[in-house]
């Protein structure tokens, strides 16, 4: 008589323990996305860099607050000059003269500013540095109203 409640192949071990599958295939998996991730990010960043050419403008000024809405994010981006600080291979990156206020589920306060396409002397982007020095981006809806400086 078998008193040890086990029955069947699993007992003669013929086949794994369910539970100990299914933490193997969730670690190879954990593994899988974070070799992904890492791989995404280094070239994702790989070509964000100081700047090193000449960019459309000295500065870009935005004679009005301008607010851009996504589905958990309303950002307001402050009036006054957005000076260039970084560029990559598709344009340059303009910081914002003070934080940018977001409520973003919850109250925070980011770095961030507008991106000018290359070739471009309009501010069609925006971005932010939000948790863990991760760029967001997105397209504003209308060009805001701008001047560029020489």
């Amino acid at each position: 008589m078998n008193f040890s409640g086990k029955t069947g192949p699993v007992s003669r071990g013929h086949t794994p323990c369910l539970a100990e599958c299914l933490s193997r295939i969730l670690r190879n998996y954990a593994r899988i996305w974070l070799v992904g991730a890492a791989a995404l990010a280094f070239v994702g960043c790989s070509s964000l860099r100081p700047i090193a050419s000449k960019p459309p403008a000295s500065a870009i000024v935005l004679s009005q607050p301008v607010t851009v809405r996504r589905i958990f994010l309303k950002a307001t981006f402050p009036s006054g000059e957005y000076r260039p600080l970084f560029e990559d291979n598709g344009g340059y990156y303009f910081q914002s003269p003070t934080k940018i206020v977001a409520n973003d589920l919850g109250g925070s306060m980011y770095d961030g500013g507008i991106y000018v396409k290359r070739g471009s002397n309009e501010p069609t982007h925006w971005y932010l540095i939000v948790h863990h020095g991760e760029m967001s981006m997105g397209r504003f809806g209308s060009v805001p109203p701008h001047e560029s400086r020489p």
